[in-house]
């Protein structure tokens, strides 16, 4: 319902694990992480609808509702029940009311630099111009910008001198240039439509985990997720940026797999 959904699906009998990227990153940006998770789980990972080679169909609004149900028809596509969640930044909205609306279908919920819904809109309010977020003019922009954004992101999100800025920041308009999407516009302004009831009354255990150098998270108390779901544990890379699960690949790797008992 949602549109057109690309995805990677490494298969087995082994525990599944739902991800997918924080655009403008795209399923390739993953490639090594799916690598070292498929050793303990079959990972299933996919463009947000907007993102990378997901085209949106016309009626998708970006909503919580919208994609929660997105996300629904993925895994009875799949045939999949039950999965652990590993979403990131904003998408951790929509996994949290994905949690919330289906407790039976995920076991563990895993969240990177994902504040609760209140730390999300001030990271908005310091770091998306204010023209994005204007319904038409918003999509104009973003769609004439969409590389420069992308640009300026990783530039703005990693730490001064990461190894990673200038391989993502390729990774990104690569996929672009072959049409890959970045609705960045539409992603935030359906983010101000987000009501906070949406984002509480998850059951399943939750980790979430930060990079403690993201400048664009430089106002974000992250400890603010536990205003939202009270029983989350959080954990914090020191040195790391807005990628905690692609910068630190083997110990986001461990701690997931500590977290729902692989080891």
């Amino acid at each position: 319902s949602a549109g057109a959904l690309r995805y990677v699906d490494t298969g087995g009998d082994k525990p599944p694990l739902l991800t997918t990227p924080d655009g403008p990153c795209v399923i390739e940006h993953y490639r090594e992480l799916i690598r070292d998770l498929s050793e303990d789980f079959r990972v299933i990972c996919f463009d947000m609808p907007g993102m990378g080679f997901s085209f949106p169909a016309w009626r998708y609004d970006f909503g919580v509702k919208a994609t929660t149900d997105c996300i629904a028809e993925l895994m009875d596509h799949l045939c999949v029940s039950q999965v652990i969640l590993a979403f990131t930044c904003a998408n951790g909205l929509f996994a949290m009311n994905f949690a919330k609306q289906y407790p039976a279908r995920v076991s563990h919920l895993i969240l990177g630099q994902t504040p609760s819904l209140a730390g999300l809109l001030n990271w908005k309010h310091y770091n998306i111009p204010k023209l994005l977020t204007l319904p038409v003019a918003g999509q104009i922009v973003g769609g004439l910008s969409k590389r420069q954004l992308a640009m300026k992101w990783f530039s703005l999100s990693l730490p001064r001198e990461s190894e990673f800025k200038a391989a993502f920041q390729h990774q990104a308009v690569e996929a672009m240039s072959h049409g890959g999407c970045f609705c960045l516009p539409s992603l935030v302004q359906a983010a101000v439509r987000v009501d906070d009831e949406e984002t509480k009354g998850v059951q399943c255990p939750v980790l979430m985990v930060y990079g403690d150098t993201d400048f664009s998270h430089r106002h974000t108390d992250f400890n603010c997720l536990l205003e939202t779901i009270p029983e989350a544990k959080l954990i914090a890379y020191p040195g790391c940026g807005h990628f905690p699960n692609l910068e630190r690949r083997a110990d986001y790797v461990a701690d997931v797999k500590q977290f729902v008992g692989c080891n």
